[in-house]
């Protein structure tokens, strides 16, 4: 994880902040709310179908829609979701080396998770925080 290849701070933020950026710098953008049609971008970026990339950072596609035809920022819980979800994903993509390997490990059940798929948790605090432990225990080790 020494390079950071897909920056998807960068894509969610719309350029705004990237995974060099602070803490800071993140709180207020998530305060002003990320931009629906961005979290579209991340999707394709991923090849995540909207249904998924919705559910990832805990609302549904029909509010997703509801932002970008109103052009409204999104609120700061989902707003913040979208960013630790593409930092996580900043993570996975790095480590695994692309994302089809990334998303070919997130539908793989795993003893970590009971025998679910780590994407099935995603949309969680806690669950994003595990998956991100078990990467870099892989990094650093142990397997998954």
């Amino acid at each position: 994880m020494n390079i950071v290849e897909n920056d998807y701070i960068s894509v969610v933020s719309g350029g705004k902040v990237t995974s060099r950026s602070t803490a800071i710098d993140e709180i207020s953008i998530a305060t002003k709310g990320l931009k629906a049609n961005a979290i579209n971008i991340l999707g394709k970026k991923l090849e995540w179908e909207s249904g998924m990339i919705a559910r990832a950072i805990g609302t549904t596609t029909r509010t997703l829609e509801r932002h970008i035809e109103s052009k409204k920022p999104l609120s700061i819980k989902i707003s913040e979701n979208a960013l630790e979800l593409a930092k996580l994903s900043t993570i996975g993509t790095d480590y695994f080396g692309s994302v089809k390997r990334w998303n070919e490990w997130l539908s793989t059940p795993h003893t970590q998770f009971e025998n679910k798929e780590p994407r099935e948790v995603m949309h969680t605090i806690r669950g994003r925080e595990l998956i991100k432990r078990i990467i870099l225990g892989l990094e650093y080790g142990f397997n998954a």
